[in-house]
């Protein structure tokens, strides 16, 4: 087994196939049906989008063909590397640097997910900060070969998806998306009165969790996809929360600091906290 150290640069962790996406299951555990429809939402707090004109490019999988499925029970990544994490343990284990064909990337890996076939996507941030050349990639689970899929007009903070295979981003906005392209279908107004801190997850209620910037800590938010209410559930104690995993009933926010927070996701209450190993 491989330590991180402290993880001052942890920002995610979500779960391998058959499992929901960014849930720290250590077993498989199905769906248990029901989230939010395609379109149609008449609740004022979404607003569908069509035709949005983001700049997005479709690279095609490598050559080798479709990347194998993530299969380890859960995986956690620094801004450069990935690494399979044993939550009954509390240890990492290292599989590789990002990289696409001209050698390491030459930018951080902010957010990993992983949809319901184990297929592993992974977001990056621009370095200089602009807003029209984040990257979303398509990451080989036992490499961290990545294979660029789109570029999205947004700051990429935290990704999830959906069980019905849309991909969820966060940044300036929360937005629903077409994986295979980056098109935008859905948006979230409500959210803009928050600003992001790091990751957002799907439960198996259907619902968004979204880790937000509060005074002195970060918040968690509840978003209902269907209806575009946003509920806050209060201080979760630490700041710079840049992964969100859950299990048994339970979320696990991951610090940047390398500490673990145990949130009750109904009520928001903090349940314990302690050091990553």
């Amino acid at each position: 087994m491989t330590r991180v150290g402290s993880l001052a640069l942890l920002v995610a962790v979500v779960v391998a196939a058959g499992c929901e996406q960014d849930q720290l299951y250590t077993a498989p555990a199905p769906y248990d049906g029901g989230v939010a429809p395609d379109a149609g939402f008449p609740d004022s707090g979404i607003r569908e989008i069509r035709d949005a004109g983001f700049l997005t490019q479709d690279s095609g999988m490598a050559d080798a063909g479709f990347p194998p499925p993530a299969v380890e029970p859960v995986y956690i990544h620094t801004g450069d590397t990935l690494y399979s994490y044993d939550p009954d343990a509390n240890t990492t284990t290292l599989i590789g640097q990002f990289h696409d064909r001209n050698g390491p990337l030459d930018r951080q890996m902010v957010d990993i997910a992983i949809d319901n076939n184990g297929t592993m996507y992974g977001g990056t941030r621009d370095p200089d900060g602009e807003p029209t050349a984040n990257e979303v990639f398509v990451i080989d689970p036992e490499t961290g070969f990545c294979t660029l899929r789109f570029r999205f007009d947004d700051f990429l903070n935290g990704m999830t998806f959906l069980p019905d295979g849309r991909l969820v981003i966060a940044g300036e906005q929360v937005s629903v998306v077409e994986p295979s392209n980056g098109s935008v279908l859905l948006e979230f107004p409500a959210a803009r009165d928050y600003e992001t801190s790091g990751d957002i997850v799907g439960l198996p209620d259907g619902k968004l969790y979204w880790t937000v910037r509060g005074a002195d800590t970060d918040m968690v938010v509840r978003i209902d996809p269907a209806s575009g209410r946003i509920t806050n559930l209060g201080d979760a104690r630490l700041k710079s929360i840049f992964g969100l995993g859950y299990a048994e009933n339970q979320l696990f926010g991951f610090s940047s600091t390398g500490y673990v927070v145990v949130i009750n996701p109904i009520n928001g209450a903090v349940l314990r906290q302690e050091r990553l190993d």
